[in-house]
């Protein structure tokens, strides 16, 4: 600030401008812009967008305007190399830099090039911050060497509180300007759709188009022609006969050269439509941009498609007809069709795809403009009306034919009702238990873990009732077992009634003679349900003629106070029942007391936080090495043990549940992490290159900052991020699979290698892994343990193999303690083995003197 220009002159400045309103979001951004100049006296403030990814900063505003000079084309940086500058804003909100001299060079540096060329020796740098997330910067830039002080920092940060204001308000109005219905079925849109004016001026891009263009979420558009995107070799094609010729006809489409908002250059199919008021006037014009590799791919499942139905006209069940492009009116319909759905050949007539369909006009009529667009489109399941008004599951597929009339579409449909039963059918069998109707294992469990899930970001505790009924064993016993089928049925159909109106699932646990009753903590009483199960059975039941009085008992426990798994929530529900009976209680709810003394949370917890730190935690290091070379150690896997004073050695299996419930799990696996790093960091000679490989928890994966642990960690122990393996579970990633993805992404972009650890113990499935970033894939002990005695598990693991190298995935077989279960596992072409057979765990200072070998189990 000068003499003349005091601390409440600028206070006043900024308040001014947080209480200006303004029409258009550019005169907001040039208006900030210009009074942060005034205040902080730079020589240029401009303002950027971080691209989705963090890699990139986009330029949206500048004062002075530039109109000339070498800047002007520095309109996007690539500041991935400077990690820290992001880390600073995120951390502290503002980065500030007195003398460009003493920034380290880097080759590549968008950062340093940028400052170079346009001779900045002093930055200010406030963080745009929105709904807690970095949106952007707000950058002060002087010519000069400067020291910023106290108040200039709060100024800039000020102003780009006001800066994140303006965005957010501008948010706030496009929203609104964007109905519901545009939302989804344009911002979801794989394809990239573009609106302009009908001059050509961008108005609108989705955000697969910004993507695909290169433009970050909030970047503005500012007038932004849509001829700025096309490459400068077909520019004067589209506009002397692409553009006029959509303008006359009303649409294009063909094949067009575009590039991004970095200047990269790809090949799309583009279709420009025109869209005209009732004047005849044209309002607006839309465009959709494909990616050409997409193109192709369409084409090539075009081809497929044709195959398939030339192969199938022949097969019986299936009716073919043709609708009319213009009103979908159904001609040509075989014989068939009446047989499927019912309407003569007189009512075909008048019948469109329209009236058959039970999704909205403007969807079907969509699916038909596809088709003539690609060529085909598979349908799907579908449900089509019968003439009586009921509807008809059909299996649906359309494609494009040439009519005398012009362009046609040819619709097969095949009828599917009895494979839609057979698959509802299956479908509850799989979650509901045939006898009683209740839910079964598989439906309580994934309803638990979801529930669970969520509590652990909303705090809302997830209670479990396990009812059993007393003295079954004497019951069945004298009855037999066609009256005990009956008395179960019956005791299923009573705890519905009784249950009726309340949010909770009722699960045959096992199929056994437990019913399980799950609910929200927050919205249902335990006291209130168990005198509800209870009086469910106060009447006497049925058995062949004869009345039976059944009594029951229960245990409760409750998530998170208890148990913060399905497992364990559960286990702890079957020990209080246990102690009911014990104690003959008609109930017991769940007390660590009732436990067993290793798995008592109150004597052990703080036994537990005490050793964190302390040589009582010792690890174990256990090798894996390539399963074609026997004489080398390809990584080390490190195991935590607990040399407790008076219990003694105990596993994990012991204390690592009680960690995770107390959530001391992330305490305990960032010294877990640090020593092991700091250990391996410091092998050598065979070791020098050896990976080590360190579990994580779902706690600390969901809960903790794992990229802040683990950047710590690596700057600590100056361990290689190549060198480094982290396991979680396919359990653990499942509890939230979005989240979960996110956040692995961001260690596996330090370079971190990510293993799937116990893989098919939990949802056995291959079909997400494309989705996560997973390099390794763990096959579980239990597997292994049937190899040569169970033909079932070996399938198993021929199947994980050979996906998992399908999809690019590195396979490591676990608990391999024989000679045989090795060869075997070396013919299916495993590519890393673990186990006893290949190495017992060993401390570290063995581990430097013991060479690989083999048949260290004998």
């Amino acid at each position: 600030m000068t003499a003349s220009q005091s601390t409440d002159d600028c206070d006043g400045l900024i308040d001014k401008l947080s209480r200006e309103r303004f029409e258009r979001f550019d005169l907001a951004l040039a208006r900030i812009t210009q009074v942060a100049a005034t205040i902080l006296r730079v020589d240029r403030v401009s303002i950027w967008f971080f691209s989705h990814e963090f890699r990139r900063l986009n330029r949206v505003q500048t004062y002075p305007t530039l109109d000339a000079g070498p800047d002007r084309e520095t309109f996007s940086l690539d500041v991935s190399l400077r990690p820290e500058y992001s880390q600073k804003l995120a951390s502290d909100s503002v980065f500030r830099m007195a003398d460009s001299a003493h920034l380290s060079a880097r080759q590549g540096d968008d950062f340093s090039a940028y400052l170079r060329k346009l001779e900045v020796h002093a930055l200010l740098d406030a963080a745009i911050v929105i709904d807690d997330e970095l949106a952007g910067v707000l950058c002060h830039e002087h010519n000069q060497p400067r020291a910023w002080t106290d108040t200039e920092r709060d100024y800039a940060r000020r102003l780009a509180e006001i800066a994140a204001t303006a965005i957010t308000v501008e948010r706030r109005r496009s929203s609104t300007a964007l109905g519901q219905r545009f939302r989804l079925l344009v911002e979801r849109s794989v394809d990239a759709i573009a609106m302009a004016s009908a001059q050509g001026v961008l108005e609108y891009l989705n955000p697969a188009a910004r993507a695909l263009l290169g433009l970050a979420r909030d970047e503005p558009l500012l007038g932004q022609p849509l001829t700025d995107f096309l490459h400068p070799s077909n520019r004067e094609r589209m506009l002397r006969s692409v553009f006029p010729t959509a303008r006359e006809n009303g649409s294009w489409t063909g094949r067009v050269r575009l590039i991004t908002r970095q200047s990269e250059l790809f090949e799309a199919t583009v279709v420009f439509n025109v869209y005209r008021g009732g004047d005849g006037e044209i309002e607006y014009m839309g465009c959709t941009i494909r990616d050409l590799s997409q193109q192709i791919d369409v084409e090539r499942r075009v081809a497929e498609v044709h195959a398939r139905y030339e192969a199938t006209l022949a097969q019986s069940g299936d009716s073919l007809f043709q609708i009319d492009t213009c009103t979908l009116s159904v001609n040509a319909a075989d014989s068939q069709f009446e047989h499927l759905l019912g309407y003569s050949p007189n009512r075909q007539t008048t019948l469109t795809l329209y009236d058959l369909s039970e999704e909205l006009p403007e969807d079907v009529h969509a699916r038909v403009l596809r088709t003539l667009e690609d060529g085909h489109l598979l349908c799907g399941e579908r449900r089509l009306r019968h003439a009586d008004g009921g509807w008809v599951d059909v299996e649906m597929s359309m494609i494009r034919i040439d009519t005398e009339a012009g362009e046609g579409v040819s619709v097969r449909i095949r009828d599917i009702r009895e494979l839609v039963r057979r698959r509802q059918e299956t479908e509850h069998l799989a979650y509901y238990d045939p006898l009683t109707g209740l839910a079964n294992n598989n439906l309580l469990r994934e309803r638990a873990d979801a529930m669970l899930a969520a509590s652990l970001s909303t705090g809302r505790g997830v209670g479990f009732i396990l009812l059993q009924i007393d003295r079954w064993q004497r019951i069945f016993d004298i009855q037999g077992y066609q009256i005990a089928e009956s008395l179960i049925r019956q005791a299923g159909t009573r705890v519905k009634k009784a249950f009726a109106g309340h949010e909770v699932t009722l699960a045959r646990v096992l199929g056994g003679v437990e019913i399980g009753i799950l609910f929200d903590a927050g919205k249902e009483t335990e006291a209130d349900l168990v005198d509800i199960a209870h009086a469910a059975f106060s009447e006497l039941f049925r058995a062949d003629g004869d009345a039976l009085q059944m009594n029951v008992r229960s245990g409760s426990a409750k998530a998170p106070l208890h148990a913060v798994n399905f497992k364990d929530l559960t286990k702890r529900a079957g020990i209080a029942l246990r102690t009911a009976h014990r104690r003959r209680l008609a109930h017991c709810s769940y007390d660590p007391t009732q436990s067993s003394r290793i798995h008592d949370e109150h004597l052990l917890e703080e036994d537990l936080r005490q050793a964190i730190g302390t040589p009582e935690l010792m690890l174990r290091y256990q090798p894996i090495r390539t399963a074609a070379q026997e004489d080398r150690w390809f990584a080390v896997e490190a195991l935590l043990r607990w040399n407790h004073p008076k219990l003694g050695a105990l596993p994990p299996s012991d204390f690592i549940p009680l960690a995770e419930e107390s959530r001391l799990i992330i305490a305990l696996d960032w010294a877990v992490l640090e020593h092991a790093m700091r250990a391996a960091a410091a092998w050598q000679g065979k070791l020098a290159d050896t990976m080590l490989s360190v579990n994580i928890s779902a706690i600390t994966l969901m809960n903790g900052d794992l990229s802040s642990l683990v950047q710590d960690a690596l700057q600590t122990s100056g361990l290689a991020p190549e060198r480094l393996c982290l396991e979680v579970t396919e359990t653990a990633i499942m509890l939230d699979r979005v989240r979960a993805a996110e956040r692995l992404r961001v260690v596996h972009a330090l370079g971190v290698c990510i293993a799937l650890d116990d893989f098919g113990t939990g949802y056995s499935s291959l079909a997400y892994l494309k989705d996560l970033p997973v390099d390794v894939l763990k096959i579980d002990r239990d597997f292994v343990r049937g190899i040569g005695t169970d033909k079932r598990d070996e399938r198993a693991i021929k199947t994980v193999i050979e996906l998992g190298h399908d999809l690019g995935l590195t396979v490591l077989a676990e608990g391999v303690e024989t000679r045989a279960q090795l060869d075997w596992l070396v013919a299916m072409d495993i590519d890393f083995v673990q186990g006893f057979h290949i190495g017992l765990p060993m401390m570290n200072d063995d581990l430097q003197h013991t060479p690989p070998a083999l048949d260290t189990w004998n």
